[in-house]
């Protein structure tokens, strides 16, 4: 039957248990992807620029480009009078050269033409027929965003295990990246089991209840980076549980139900997945969420079964399932857990041996953080 049968275990301790029954717990597979289909996807390998970013000396802003040599000297009382050559506008390659005394109208974003090495804005200029007077000096490089400043080819932008964002789109499309390769998302089945259960669709009729976590869950492993779809509700029936689990575990990697998880009478989950595979972990020493069942199918595929009490599933979701399913994403940036200092303005009793986890509303004083709960 059970490998950890009714034996309250710790969430590190179940963690290990589940880690080694699988031979370790890492990403499914690598496939590519075009960069237009890649948000929410995580980097499998280390991502380099493939061009230059800009791909060429650029305009910062609107002004003239100039030798900065020729304007040293220049300032409100005493302006530097260069000849304009030319203009060079934006999306154009220059045709022109700026020699000593020149000056040439520039776009931002345009082409910074040959022979100069700065920009002067526009504010500080005034045309004079076919010259402009200068009234700030430029140093060598101002107002010029230079080839490669942002990623030169070859450089790393991004690396292994980054979640794809729009910002990582907007770096990797500048770079001249077009495909990735990203790890396989996997593939997660929830039900929620309970004769008492009703969709929220449902009349709500005596004795029954709407189904909260079928679609919390869901959303939660969607939000871990994982390919998660809601089954609906199952009764309360052995047969019926055994049934849809095993044709679950057909097409995905990981099965996730909440409810009939404890010891009593209907209680059926441990019995399904010792069915289906083996219990590793059936009790966890935690609070609330201690009628928890962890198990492995015959395909080595994970099998876990959360409290049917709606804050419990959400709090083992958190600190059990969302861990397991990030390692199988690969995104090694979203191991872990935020953490802030807050002070809790109530006495606690101790736990009795238990780790408990109080859910609290953190309200900002002038001072510091406070945790009700």
């Amino acid at each position: 039957m059970a490998y950890v049968f009714h034996r309250l275990v710790r969430v590190g301790e179940a963690m290990r248990i589940l880690e080694e029954a699988l031979g370790g717990i890492r990403p499914l597979g690598v496939e590519k992807v075009e960069l237009t289909q890649a948000l929410g996807r995580v980097l499998a390998e280390n991502v380099s620029a493939e061009v230059d970013s800009p791909p060429f000396d650029r305009s910062t802003v609107d002004g003239y480009a100039v030798n900065s040599a020729d304007v040293y000297e220049a300032s409100e009382a005493t302006p530097v009078k260069l000849r304009i050559v030319g203009e060079v506008r934006i999306g154009s390659p220059p045709e022109l050269v700026i020699g000593r005394g020149e000056a040439a109208r520039i776009s931002t974003g345009a082409v910074v033409p040959r022979g100069s090495d700065a920009v002067v804005m526009v504010e500080y200029t005034k045309e004079a027929g076919d010259y402009v007077l200068i009234y700030r000096q430029a140093a060598p490089g101002e107002n010029i965003s230079t080839a490669g400043s942002d990623a030169a080819r070859g450089d790393m932008v991004l690396r292994k295990g980054r979640v794809i964002t729009p910002k990582e789109i907007a770096a990797l499309v500048g770079t001249g990246v077009k495909t990735l390769s990203v790890y396989l998302r996997p593939r997660i089945a929830v039900y929620s089991v309970g004769d008492e259960l009703v969709s929220s669709s449902e009349e709500l009729s005596p004795g029954k209840v709407i189904d909260v976590n079928g679609p919390t869950l869901t959303a939660l492993a969607s939000e871990c980076g994982a390919e998660a779809r809601f089954y609906g509700i199952l009764p309360d029936d052995y047969e019926s549980i055994v049934k849809a689990l095993s044709r679950a575990l057909e097409a995905h990697d990981v099965v996730i139900t909440s409810g009939s998880t404890s010891a009593g009478y209907g209680d059926v989950i441990y019995r399904v997945f010792d069915e289906l595979g083996r219990v590793l972990v059936h009790g966890l020493n935690v609070k609330p969420g201690k009628p928890t069942v962890i198990g492995v199918s015959k395909e080595n595929k994970v099998l876990l079964g959360l409290p049917g009490f709606p804050l419990s599933a959400m709090i083992i979701f958190n600190v059990l399932a969302r861990p397991i399913l990030v390692r199988m994403t690969g995104a090694t940036e979203l191991e872990g857990s935020p953490r802030v200092r807050a002070r809790f303005p109530f006495r606690l009793e101790a736990g009795g041996g238990k780790t408990e986890y109080i859910p609290v509303q953190l309200v900002e004083t002038h001072r510091e953080l406070v945790a009700y709960p």
